[in-house]
């Protein structure tokens, strides 16, 4: 792949928690953000951009440095070795020539707010949503109407599902700010839906089948279905109904055994407990494997035993579903529920079955909406009271499952059609043109439009304004240019250089005033005799205004100088 000077699109906002595997509780939102980040680096890009989480992390510190580039040597598997730049957290200027800064998550307003000191046009600043649910995700798509976003900013949705979850919280509170104080243009960023993607050639069985399922204790003729993902009830996927499909299908085959399955991990033990229980109570003549989807080695495995990919996912904190693709990328048929963003990548009678689902009255789900606002409810348990009421039509799973089990060609058919459809749709390679393709049109965008935009492109936040323009009913007076300065003698006899060097409390502020030798060019250009005003001043040495005026309002402070009244 490549686009101009072959740098890839947009400078990632990088901090560990979106990208790292590597922990006991692994969410959908890291595999996906590792995932992305691995094919940054298998791309034949020759500079890859990352923008530092924070001003803690500035990569200028060699400590930090050194953190950030061993995460990257070994979490990451590198097929390229492009430059990388490392944007401090202080720069973000810098990304404006990777199109501007990608956070892999929906939280860009804070990111906007900043970009105000530096211009809205000076960059573009994009956004992707995972999970939509929680109250702190919800909060964040609302207040992107509120928030200094431009229409050369953007916030990816990763189905048309989402696009339609985050259409309805704008919309909703839009009608609000139209009845409260008459709002009446709405925000024009943009809402580009683009999946999430999977590095194909990870899917490249290549070991022996025969083998692994041997190992599992599978015979040949023996039927294997897979579940990947958080092994959680009430966050994922309930596994009754899972497990009652699989058990009225197991009492009518009488010549094979069905295996299931379930990789993944546990929240905790007692949920273990709980699966297992509900496997000998549901399931009993199904022979279910649990294995740790944490081990990528061993999820790669669990593909390679299986013949079909099944997942009555039925919560609502799901939004795009990476797992049924890794399915397809692996050569399996599946079998999933009609849910968000399985719709979108899953083809109905092609790859697979997409079965039905109900869900719940609106009076409940307000409810439990109250309940979670409220504080009664977690929100482990707001999603999972919901789930309660979320079913997948069981008889439909059944027959569709049982339709692939006795037809081995057409397993082997949609099976195939998944494979294709998933490379040529979903990998990453492509998903990163349409990355690059966003990153233009953002670009064309902000060069088209900025000009409507010219009031408020220099606009900081009101709840960010400089002390200066919010306390300025404070002091007697303001310092400009203007005003007449001299030296002032008998009030401070210590020279400058020397109360910078031992006042502590001056120098802790060092950062922020300007550098001793400009002071003293300042001292040596006054006298005690005449004030001269700070704008010829600044002319006779040759300063900007600004700085002679920052200068002065120190001198002033410490005793050194006098302004005319």
């Amino acid at each position: 792949m490549t686009n101009d000077n072959n740098i890839a699109p947009f400078s990632t906002h990088f901090f560990l928690d979106a990208f790292d595997i590597s922990g006991d509780k692994i969410m959908g939102r890291q595999a996906a953000g590792n995932s992305y980040l691995n094919a940054l680096f298998r791309e034949n890009f020759d500079e890859i951009s990352l923008y530092i989480s924070d001003v803690n992390n500035d990569p200028r510190n060699k400590i930090n440095y050194d953190k950030i580039v061993n995460f990257l040597n070994t979490a990451l598997t590198k097929t390229n070795d492009p430059k990388v730049n490392l944007i401090p957290y202080d720069t973000p200027l810098e990304a404006e020539r990777f199109g501007g800064i990608f956070r892999p998550d929906p939280v860009i307003c804070e990111l906007a707010y900043h970009r105000g000191y530096h211009g809205h046009d000076s960059y573009s600043i994009v956004g992707i949503t995972h999970t939509t649910a929680s109250h702190e995700i919800m909060g964040c798509i609302k207040d992107t109407l509120v928030a200094p976003l431009m229409p050369w900013d953007a916030i990816i949705c990763t189905s048309e599902a989402v696009k339609s979850t985050v259409s309805t919280i704008m919309d909703d509170y839009y009608d609000f700010l139209s009845f409260k104080i008459g709002a009446s243009r709405k925000p024009e960023f943009q809402l580009p839906v683009i999946p999430l993607g999977i590095n194909i050639d990870d899917f490249k069985i290549e070991a022996d089948k025969k083998s692994i399922r041997e190992s599992f204790g599978i015979d040949d003729d023996d039927i294997v279905i897979l579940f990947v993902g958080r092994l959680s009830f009430h966050a994922k996927a309930h596994n009754i109904p899972m497990f009652l499909a699989l058990e009225n299908i197991s009492k009518n085959m009488k010549e094979s055994n069905i295996h299931f399955i379930m990789t993944g991990w546990f929240p905790n033990d007692d949920v273990k407990e709980m699966y297992n229980l509900d496997a000998k109570l549901y399931c009993p003549s199904i022979n279910i494997i649990f294995l740790d989807g944490r081990d990528q080695s061993t999820k790669f495995k669990a593909f390679n035993a299986s013949d079909i990919f099944f997942s009555l996912t039925d919560n609502i904190q799901e939004t795009f579903g990476l797992t049924p693709l890794e399915g397809m990328a692996a050569g399996l048929p599946v079998v999933v529920s009609d849910w968000n963003g399985y719709k979108d990548t899953v083809r109905d009678g092609i790859d697979g079955f997409r079965i039905p689902t109900t869900s719940y009255p609106e009076d409940l789900s307000t409810a439990l909406a109250y309940r979670y606002d409220i504080g009664l409810d977690s929100y482990d348990r707001y999603c999972g009271y919901h789930s309660q009421f979320t079913s997948v039509n069981i008889v439909k799973a059944i027959e569709k499952l049982r339709l692939l089990i006795e037809d081995k060609e057409l397993r082997t058919k949609f099976g195939l059609n998944a494979k294709k459809y998933a490379k040529e749709k979903f990998n990453w390679s492509s998903i990163l043109r349409s990355y690059t393709n966003l990153k233009n049109d953002l670009q064309n965008i902000r060069k088209d439009e900025n000009k409507n935009y010219s009031k408020v492109l220099n606009k900081i936040s009101s709840d960010r304004l400089p002390p200066y323009k919010i306390f300025n009913s404070y002091p007697t007076n303001y310092l400009n240019i203007h005003n007449s300065v001299k030296l002032l003698k008998n009030i401070n006899n210590i020279d400058y250089r020397t109360l910078f060097n031992n006042s502590e409390s001056v120098w802790y502020a060092k950062i922020a005033l300007p550098q001793v030798d400009q002071v003293e060019i300042i001292l040596n250009s006054l006298n005690e005799h005449e004030y001269e005003s700070i704008a010829s001043l600044a002319d006779k040495i040759n300063f900007p205004t600004e700085l002679v005026i920052r200068i002065v309002a120190l001198l002033l402070k410490y005793g050194y100088v006098i302004i005319e009244e």
